[in-house]
């Protein structure tokens, strides 16, 4: 069995493309028995979850709602981890939505028993013709041409870690049932999580034909606050104690070295101005990890992340 887990807050215009995208097994390739975990506080977006629930005909045990205390999304998964029922767990958010056979290509690299965990690509859905546009695809697009060039051994049409790994998406990841122990102020849950299998002497895949479209900040200070949080989560990780088999993955010098990457991205000169502003904007964002994370030693807020609204 599949236990496929929606974390979702506020989202119930996403919602339910984004359970349908899964439960429709024409669609998303799911050859076997499921169970659809929806964990929302809220509840428009439990409503509209439940309504598609009932439009696809999904019996009590294909989907369970929980209700999210907003404790944060730690909290949120390790509730959902106690309910889960299938040997491998599926984790994505309510306001994305997979491609066709995303969920066969996530499934596959599991025939491999030292494979512990699989990490599905990112896709902008955002238009590249404005510049905060421009930066999802730019930022997306170099997460996968990272996971490839580190995990550089093919294996069918997935790569496969060995000496190096760069860590799962959250936005589409699979792991084995395994019991995740997840600090409740974990600011990269997903980042944690790629460790914790490392740690456990298992392999990381990457399946890129298990694709999620994703909606990216529209606005500086939604950028900032996302990935403050997201790459200030690499920095917080330290403390966990989790960088054991492998080193830390993102930090500003790892960032420097893929500058040309940026500048070969642009296909004109709008573009290539797009990439060159991009540059200050991520230095800003490590001084501000430096200041929040660092010499401040800010923490999750008690009642969980703040919310990203121009990825709604």
């Amino acid at each position: 069995m599949v236990s496929i887990i929606i974390t979702s807050w506020k989202e119930p215009n996403t919602i339910g493309k984004c359970i349908r995208c899964i439960a429709d097994k024409k669609y998303s390739g799911l050859n076997t028995e499921f169970e659809i975990i929806q964990l929302s506080p809220d509840k428009e977006t439990l409503d509209a979850g439940l309504e598609e629930a009932n439009k696809l005909h999904l019996s009590q045990k294909e989907y369970i709602q929980i209700q999210d205390p907003r404790k944060g999304k730690p909290y949120a998964l390790k509730l959902a981890f106690k309910k889960a029922n299938g040997n491998i767990l599926i984790l994505t958010d309510g306001d994305t939505y997979f491609e066709r056979n995303s969920i066969k290509n996530l499934l596959i690299p599991f025939e491999d028993i030292t494979i512990g965990g699989v990490s599905g690509r990112p896709v902008s859905m955002d238009s590249k013709s404005t510049m905060m546009g421009y930066w999802g695809h730019l930022l997306s697009d170099a997460a996968h041409h990272r996971r490839i060039s580190t995990m550089n051994s093919k294996v069918k049409n997935y790569y496969i870690s060995n000496k190096h790994f760069f860590p799962m998406s959250g936005y589409i990841m699979a792991t084995r049932n395994y019991a995740f122990d997840i600090p409740q102020n974990v600011l990269s849950d997903d980042a944690y999580i790629s460790y914790s299998i490392r740690n456990a002497s298992k392999q990381i895949a990457y399946a890129p034909d298990a694709k999620c479209y994703v909606k990216y900040p529209t606005t500086l200070k939604d950028y900032y606050k996302q990935k403050v949080r997201s790459l200030g989560g690499f920095v917080q990780l330290k403390n966990f104690g989790v960088f054991k088999r492998d080193k830390q993955s993102r930090s500003i010098l790892i960032e420097l070295n893929y500058s040309f990457f940026a500048i070969r991205y642009a296909r004109n000169i709008k573009e290539l101005q797009w990439s060159l502003l991009l540059f200050p904007i991520r230095l800003v964002t490590w001084f501000k990890i430096l200041w929040e994370r660092v010499l401040l030693k800010k923490d999750m807020p008690k009642s969980g992340w703040e919310r990203i609204e121009s990825t709604k």
